[in-house]
C-alpha cells in the first residue's frame, strides 16, 4: 500500500505537467496565428498596375497630308495598345463622328538600375488632307486625354514651323521658357525641327523625361522632326555602331525612307514633304564625329551621300531645307569640319538646297547666300546656313571676320520661326523675350534662283563685303 500511495502523487504531477505543456503549446500556437493574422491585416496592398500613357510624342510615318504617327509609353505593359481617332470637335474635346481604332506595336526598353518600361508606336493612315483630328492612346481601361492635330494640305498653302538648336543643358529650368516663347510666337506652327543634341546623354532616360516635360502640351500635338547630334549618340562610339540609343526610336516616329543599305540609321536620316517644302533630316555624325572609327565613317558617308543625291535629285517641291547637327561653317574655336564641307557642300550646290539648319556650336551664326564655299550674289543660286542654340550652354564666337557671315550672336537662348507661303520663304530668329535677333527672306521667281533679302536688325551685323 505504501508503494501505491507514493506512485499516485507522481502520476498526478506528471499529468499536470502534460496538461500545462499542452495548454502552453496551444496558447503559443494561438499567439502565432493571431500575430500572423495581425501582420496580414497590416501588410501594404499589392502595387496597382501602372498603365497610364505618358511621354506622348506626335510624328509621322508617311505623307503628312494623309497620315500621322505617335509614340508613348507606360510603366507596365498594356495587353492591347491602340490609338482611337476621328475628326475633332471644334473645341478638341474628342471625335465629332465615327471613331477609328488602330493597333500599336510595343517594345520593352531598359531605363537603368534593372528597370524597364514599355514603349508603343502607331501610325494612322487614310486621313483627309487639311483636316483637324482628335486622338487618344492607351489600352484596356487606361487612355490618355484627347489631343488634336491637323493634316497637311494637299495643295500649296502658307504655313509656319519652328526650328530649335541644341537644347542639351538646362533642361529642367532653361529649356521650357524657350519652348513656350517659340509657340507663343508661332501658335500655328505645323511642326518643330530639332537640330540635334536634344539631350546631354541620349542613353539617360531622365534627360529625355526632362526634355519632353519642357515640350509640355506641344509634344503630343505638334509633330517632332529631330536629327541626332553627337550627344544623342554619345555612347554609341564605344561600340563603334552609328545607331542611336534605343530611346531615340522609342520616342520618335519619323518616315522610314532613309538609306535602305544603312538599317542601323533607321529613324536618324529621312525626309518629308510638306506643302511645297522638302525637309531632309541628315544624321551627319559619320561626316564630323571623330569618336567613330574612320573605316566605319567612310562606309556610312558613301551610303548617305548616295541617298542624299537621290532624295535631292528627284524633288518636286519648291523649297528644300536640310536639317543636320554639325555646322558647315563653324563659328567657334577649334572647329572646322572641312571633310564634311567637302563632301556635302557640292551636293547642296548642285541641287540648290535653299536652307541648312544646324546646331552644335552653342551660338548663333547665319550666312548670306553661299555657293562653292564663297559668298554668292543675292540673286544667284546659293544656300543659306544657320546655326542656333536653345539650351543654356554657350560658346564664344571666334570667326567674326568671315565674309560669308551675315549675322553673329552669342550668349543667348534662341528660337526660330520659318514661314513658307508659295514662292516666299521668311526666316526670323528671336530671343526668349521676343527680341528680333535676325531675319531674311527668299523669293523665288518661276524657273529662276531665289532672290535673297537680308532683314536682320542693324546692330552687330558684320560689314557686308563685296561678292567674291
Amino acid at each position: 500500500m505504501t508503494g501505491s500511495r507514493s506512485v499516485l502523487p507522481r502520476a498526478r504531477a506528471l499529468e499536470g505537467r502534460l496538461l500545462l505543456g499542452t495548454a502552453t503549446a496551444l496558447a503559443a500556437m494561438a499567439f502565432v496565428f493571431a500575430a500572423a493574422a495581425c501582420r496580414e491585416s497590416w501588410m501594404p496592398p499589392p502595387r496597382a498596375t501602372d498603365t497610364a500613357p505618358v511621354r506622348i510624342v506626335l510624328g509621322w510615318a508617311g505623307d503628312p497630308a494623309t497620315s500621322q504617327a505617335v509614340t508613348w509609353r507606360t510603366a507596365d505593359a498594356v495587353a492591347a495598345p491602340q490609338v482611337e481617332f476621328g475628326v475633332a470637335t471644334p473645341e478638341c474635346g474628342g471625335a465629332a463622328g465615327p471613331v477609328r481604332t488602330v493597333p500599336a506595336s510595343s517594345r520593352v526598353v531598359g531605363v537603368g538600375k534593372g528597370r524597364s518600361v514599355t514603349h508603343y508606336k502607331a501610325a494612322f493612315t487614310g486621313l483627309t488632307p487639311a483636316t483637324r483630328y482628335a486622338y487618344r492612346v492607351g489600352g484596356g481601361s487606361s487612355f490618355s486625354h484627347w489631343h488634336c492635330f491637323a493634316t497637311a494640305s494637299a495643295d500649296l498653302a502658307p504655313f509656319r514651323f519652328i526650328y530649335l538648336g541644341d537644347a542639351q543643358n538646362g533642361l529642367d529650368r532653361k529649356w521650357p521658357p524657350v519652348v513656350r516663347a517659340a509657340f507663343a510666337a508661332a501658335p500655328d506652327a505645323r511642326f518643330a525641327v530639332h537640330a540635334g543634341d536634344l539631350v546631354g546623354d541620349g542613353y539617360d532616360d531622365r534627360q529625355w523625361g526632362a526634355w519632353l516635360a519642357g515640350m509640355g502640351a506641344k509634344a503630343p500635338e505638334v509633330p517632332a522632326v529631330p536629327v541626332p547630334g553627337n550627344h544623342d549618340v554619345i555612347r554609341s562610339a564605344l561600340s563603334r555602331v552609328f545607331a542611336a540609343p534605343e530611346l531615340w526610336n522609342a520616342h520618335f516616329a519619323v518616315p522610314a525612307n532613309g538609306p535602305a543599305d544603312l538599317p542601323e540609321l533607321a529613324g536618324q536620316s529621312y525626309f518629308l514633304d510638306y506643302q511645297g517644302i522638302r525637309v531632309v533630316a541628315l544624321d551627319v555624325n559619320a561626316f564630323a564625329n571623330d569618336d567613330f572609327r574612320e573605316s566605319q565613317r567612310s562606309r556610312v558617308r558613301r551610303a548617305q551621300a548616295a541617298w542624299l543625291r537621290r532624295v535631292l535629285g528627284v524633288n518636286p517641291q519648291r523649297w528644300t531645307v536640310v536639317v543636320q547637327h554639325y555646322p558647315m561653317h563653324s563659328i567657334v574655336k577649334r572647329r572646322d569640319y572641312t571633310s564634311m564641307r567637302a563632301a556635302l557642300g557640292p551636293i547642296y550646290d548642285e541641287f540648290r538646297v535653299d536652307l541648312v539648319l544646324q546646331g552644335h556650336d552653342h551660338a548663333y551664326g547665319r550666312t548670306h547666300k553661299v555657293q562653292g564655299g564663297r559668298l554668292a550674289d543675292p540673286r544667284a543660286p546659293g544656300t543659306i546656313y544657320v546655326t542656333s542654340v536653345s539650351g543654356s550652354k554657350m560658346y564664344g564666337i571666334t570667326s567674326r571676320q568671315d565674309p560669308r557671315m551675315a549675322r553673329l550672336r552669342e550668349g543667348e537662348q534662341l528660337y526660330q520661326v520659318v514661314s513658307v507661303a508659295g514662292d516666299r520663304l521668311s526666316f526670323e530668329s528671336r530671343a526668349v523675350d521676343g527680341t528680333l535677333v535676325d531675319g531674311f527672306e527668299l523669293v523665288r521667281s518661276a524657273g529662276l534662283a531665289s532672290s535673297y533679302v537680308d532683314r536682320a536688325p542693324a546692330d552687330s551685323i558684320p560689314a557686308r563685303p563685296r561678292v567674291q
